[in-house]
């Protein structure tokens, strides 16, 4: 079984075939480091992670980009409040980013490019869109227009606009023709970053990065792509016109995007100051915990952050883990069998696989911890304990978890 998956381009279950003779290529757009990663940011990011993770259990091998938008208004901005330089601001949240994804145990990305390195790739592509004739100067500001809908990009509306996130300067409203136009360049004064052009000192549009980047460590199109919601338009609505433009051909094969994180039923955002810092739900739940409570929702929904439920979901989780783990525990032979455990971890990759159903997959385990609870005996029989572990170590893999006890004195224990 192959991994599928609502495509979000065209609402499509389709599935992800693994190609032949190269890595499958995965772009996921990530943080722009001006504040604090918060749980939504966390949620998206264990997504992809568990993607990969059951791929890897396949024997697929992939090649991943997760990319550090280091230069931006709000980061411009930000730092100015603070007495530092945009890039100082950007260096210390990107070096907190990392500490907190690694924290919660999501796999190393094989590329973790910066923006800013790669603005002379960004002004290259500008340059190129402008041979098109469908780039407009107006003020300071650089603009391409696409050609009039396709039918192959995602389909516009006023319920992309809905949670579009316009660019500084471009902020259409409803039925404005001016949502589908991208900016390349920016003329622009400190404190904002800047750069030589041949349009003069400024900054290259928010879209052309993931553009540059990908085609850099991937090629055009990437096999699977995707983020938060709030990314399809105009985001990836935009980075489908660049590549279309430029290559012939969409950004990406495959589109998945995930639900908000929402607080108070509003979504998460640094922007707004309404948000759980990853790193403060770490410290309270620890890395399980918070992974058994972020993946229990559809990826697709809306999970609305409550510290009530996710202290549930560590008490569940911390149940489940003593029961697993009590299984294969040396010590006398008990009365299970361990044909149920050693089938369980293709039960839990073939729930991932089938619509990245991450839930199932938890209810799988937590079914069999329930199994063993209502045994006579904790314990896989004589000499089956060895096979047991090896279940348990293939599970820990496909999603990120660890059975083995915390130690004493762990967010998990207070």
């Amino acid at each position: 079984m192959a991994l599928s998956f609502r495509d979000s381009l065209d609402g499509e279950v389709r599935r992800q075939a693994p190609p032949r003779g190269r890595p499958l290529t995965v772009y996921i757009c990530g943080p722009t480091v001006y504040d604090a990663a918060h749980v939504g940011h966390g949620r998206t990011y264990l997504y992809f992670d568990l993607v990969t993770r059951a791929l890897r259990d396949r024997g697929v091998a992939t090649r991943t980009v997760r990319n550090i938008t280091d230069y931006e208004d709000k980061i411009s901005l930000r730092a100015e409040e603070l007495g530092m330089t945009w890039r100082a601001l950007a260096r210390r949240e990107e070096t907190r980013f990392r500490a907190d994804v690694a924290r919660l145990r999501l796999l190393p990305v094989d590329h973790e490019p910066r923006a800013s390195d790669f603005v002379p790739r960004m002004i290259r592509a500008a340059r190129r869109l402008e041979r098109t004739g469908r780039v407009e100067k107006r003020g300071n500001t650089w603009i391409y227009c696409p050609p009039p809908p396709s039918g192959r990009n995602f389909a516009e509306g006023d319920d992309f606009r809905a949670h579009m996130v316009p660019e500084p300067g471009l902020e259409p409203g409803p039925g404005d023709d001016r949502a589908r136009e991208i900016v390349i360049w920016t003329n622009q004064e400190p404190p904002f970053a800047r750069w030589s052009s041949p349009w003069g000192r400024g900054g290259p549009g928010w879209h052309l990065e993931c553009h540059a980047m990908a085609e850099r460590y991937l090629g055009i199109p990437v096999d699977f792509h995707g983020g938060g919601m709030d990314l399809i338009f105009p985001h990836h609505y935009a980075e489908n016109e660049i590549a279309l433009a430029l290559h012939g051909t969409l950004f990406s094969r495959r589109f998945l995007h995930t639900g908000f994180v929402t607080q108070l039923h509003r979504k998460m955002a640094k922007s707004r100051g309404n948000l759980i810092p990853l790193r403060s739900a770490l410290n309270e739940f620890g890395p399980d915990a918070l992974r058994w409570y972020l993946l229990g929702t559809p990826y697709n929904l809306r999970l609305e952050w409550d510290p009530r439920a996710a202290a549930r979901a560590r008490a569940e989780w911390e149940e489940v883990r003593a029961r697993l783990a009590e299984v294969v525990r040396p010590g006398p032979s008990g009365s299970l069998a361990a044909r149920r455990l050693l089938k369980l971890p293709l039960r839990v990759r073939a729930r991932i696989e089938d619509g990245l159903g991450v839930p199932a997959a938890l209810e799988e385990i937590r079914t069999y911890a329930a199994e063993i609870g209502a045994a006579g005996s904790a314990h896989l029989g004589r000499g089956e304990s060895v096979g047991g572990r090896r279940a348990l170590r293939r599970i820990e893999a496909l999603l990120g978890l660890s059975f083995a006890a915390p130690p004493t004195g762990s967010p998990e224990r207070r």
